[in-house]
């Protein structure tokens, strides 16, 4: 009655629109105050204004708003993966993902063959529940257990695992209901799907990161350009899977992959995309699931009983999984508890692949609706059992921060400024973080100098929308740099912090201290300091010194190597390591292509191998020794060196070294006297 009262006034797309916010503001609030997740509020919400109980959402009214929905929430499983945490326990993410991809998906076909389903619809149940979605990460998060071990190999686990499944539902839906009954027809049906697999797999891995690439350091600098853009490449490549027979959200979550890197997690462009799609995308795409469950049809005999045999297959094949990585990989019990409570969730492929068997026939209403009350109670579980299990872990930081997570980079008017954000970018990049440039205005000079300081910060962002990189200019009024540079840090969670040193001191600093000084000594994160010359970069040279065994020299190396690596990977230059006859430390993350020289032990030794256009990297705790009152000579006549000086957390210190206070060297800098 309400509806039709309604559509007398205005159109059904505004009342189907007016009801969809309703339900999206409402629902999650009233499922939070009965402890319930967010998520499941929506499908509830759904189901009750759907067209099987008040029907004020006709059928097929969210079938578009859904399905941008499903691509959008494929296309960010993929793009969030934090490829470098896989990377670092890849081995044991590998044997976890194995465990619980193949437990469930054994168990399930079992039981799909047991209710009398087909040989493809029970290999397609398999894989409907041998994945899972970390719905509960953010309990994980805050309770402080995302460096854990156990922790990052669920996380490294998720992208194999949403992969198989995917591939198993690209594989049965390109097969199943074909007419070609024949083995040759098969095989035709096969080989056409392993060439549509081929080329979507070009297209979102090869393809669309050229593409993201040039985009982004050319035409496409503004941010609204940049969100359209990758709007529009995961639904380019979901419709390219549809083409090839393939399912369109295995297209969009290879889209995110492929684009994983150009959209850092704490990036202000993945913000934007987060925020769109939670806000309306997928929050539709939770409804439109809601809208298919009949209540009457859902807490039914038949629905009931699918149900517990789905749900048993699934908890015991996720259950074994977690025990036994546990015992192979000696997690506590609260971690297996942890563990099982996080891959448990059904949410994302589980929901696509059974709305994918619904729709080519393998699937009856009756399945559909068993599978929508496991995924039900499995939010449930997941959100109660993190929570409970996570309080019993004591947070272990096993997993060292990338130091390129989050760059801080302090902006001042100087003439390499665009080089400085270059080299963040190239930092950044390696470990899919952002570059925030700060420009600080001092308190008592706010009023005056706020002009210039808006377009200083205007020409940094542009310099760093050019790197192609994440970049957020941040403009603070505070007491000073090293003040407003360290609270900036501390707001954007800052994993480096990349100075730039440009000139000689001047009297005052001698006698107070340089701001590199102070800013280094209340950083809580690596930091280091860079002075360029005049020539672009053509190698870079590290130049560890010798290891005389103290706890800051090591810290100091291992954020200098680092570094190295990261430029390395990203510019493709040469990496030369100078390493002394005696007493030289042991580096064992070197890129397998690094040429190591070995060199005397002292200033001429080192400086002998330096040419033009190197960019110098050096632990801060060899400078002083290295350098000296004879820095001069490191940097010889003639030779246009760049110096970076790299130091732990805070240990950034040119009084102590002198480096910064070698008037001669520091002129010599880029220069031929």
């Amino acid at each position: 009655m309400i509806q039709k009262i309604f559509a007398e006034a205005t159109s059904e797309a505004h009342w189907v629109l007016a009801v969809l916010a309703l339900i999206i503001i409402a629902a999650p609030l009233v499922a939070e105050r009965f402890r319930l997740p967010g998520m499941l509020g929506l499908v509830l919400g759904g189901m009750l204004f759907g067209p099987y109980v008040l029907d004020w959402l006709p059928a097929g009214s969210m079938d578009v708003l859904g399905g941008l929905g499903i691509f959008y929430l494929m296309f960010l499983a993929g793009a969030e993966l934090d490829l470098n945490l896989f990377q670092r326990y890849r081995s044991a993410a590998i044997t976890f993902s194995l465990l619980t991809f193949l437990g469930p998906f054994a168990l399930s076909m079992a039981a799909a063959r047991s209710v009398n389903l087909s040989w493809a619809a029970a290999i397609l149940m398999g894989a409907v529940w041998a994945s899972h979605t970390l719905v509960a990460y953010p309990i994980v998060r805050e309770t402080g257990l995302a460096s854990n071990k156990a922790v990052a190999i669920v996380v490294g686990a998720t992208a194999i695992t949403d992969t198989l499944s995917l591939l198993v539902l690209a594989t049965v839906s390109g097969t199943a209901g074909s007419e070609a009954a024949s083995s040759s027809g098969g095989m035709l049906i096969v080989l056409r799907l392993g060439l549509g697999l081929g080329l979507l797999l070009l297209y979102s891995m090869i393809f669309l990161p050229w593409l993201a690439r040039w985009f982004f350091a050319g035409p496409g600098q503004e941010r609204m350009l940049r969100f359209v853009f990758v709007f529009g490449t995961f639904i380019s490549a979901g419709l390219l899977a549809e083409i090839v027979g393939i399912e369109g959200l295995v297209g969009a979550f290879f889209a995110g992959i492929g684009l994983n890197r150009f959209l850092p997690n704490g990036g202000l462009l993945m913000k934007q995309n987060e925020f769109f799609a939670s806000a309306l995308f997928i929050p539709a795409f939770l409804i439109s699931v809601g809208m298919l469950i009949d209540p009457t049809v859902l807490f039914s005999f038949s629905t009931i009983r699918l149900a517990l045999l789905f749900g048993g297959a699934l908890a015991v094949g996720k259950f074994l999984a977690a025990t036994i990585s546990g015992w192979r990989f000696k997690f506590s019990w609260a971690e297996i508890g942890v563990v099982f409570s996080l891959t448990i969730a059904q949410a994302a492929a589980t929901l696509a692949a059974t709305m994918v068997g619904l729709k080519i026939g393998l699937f009856d209403e009756t399945v559909v609706n068993a599978v929508l009350l496991v995924v039900l109670i499995s939010l449930v579980l997941t959100s109660v059992g993190t929570l409970f299990f996570a309080r019993k872990v004591k947070p272990e930081s096993l997993v060292v921060r990338p130091l390129g997570t989050s760059v801080i980079v302090p902006v001042r008017p100087t003439e390499t400024l665009d080089r400085i954000l270059s080299l963040a970018a190239n930092i950044a990049q390696a470990d899919a973080g952002t570059v925030t440039p700060v420009v600080v205005i001092p308190e008592y000079e706010a009023q005056r100098l706020r002009p210039e300081a808006e377009e200083l910060l205007a020409q940094a962002e542009k310099y760093g929308a050019a790197t192609t990189a994440d970049v957020e200019g941040v403009l603070r009024i505070d007491a000073s740099l090293p003040v407003g540079v360290i609270h900036e840090m501390e707001e954007r969670d800052g994993s480096l912090i990349l100075v730039e040193w440009d000139k000689p001191p001047g009297l005052q600093h001698l006698l107070f201290g340089h701001e590199i000084d102070r800013l280094g000594a209340r950083s809580t994160v690596p930091a280091a300091a860079v002075h360029f010359g005049q020539d672009a970069f053509r190698r870079i040279v590290l130049i560890p010194g010798r290891d005389d065994g103290s706890t800051g020299y090591h810290a100091d190396l291992q954020v200098a190597l680092q570094i190295a690596s990261r430029v390395h990977k990203e510019t493709q230059l040469p990496l030369v390591v100078l390493l002394p006859h005696e007493h030289a430390p042991t580096l064992q993350e070197l890129p397998k292509n690094t040429q190591t020289v070995a060199v005397e032990p002292s200033i001429k030794g080192n400086a002998r191998h330096l040419q033009p256009g190197d960019l110098a990297i050096l632990p801060g705790a060899t400078v002083g020794r290295l350098l000296g009152t004879k820095a001069s000579e490191f940097l010889a006549a003639g030779k246009d060196v760049s110096v970076l000086v790299a130091a732990g957390p805070h240990r950034l210190n040119f009084s102590n070294t002198r480096i910064g206070y070698d008037t001669e060297a520091v002129i010599s800098f880029g220069s031929t006297p």
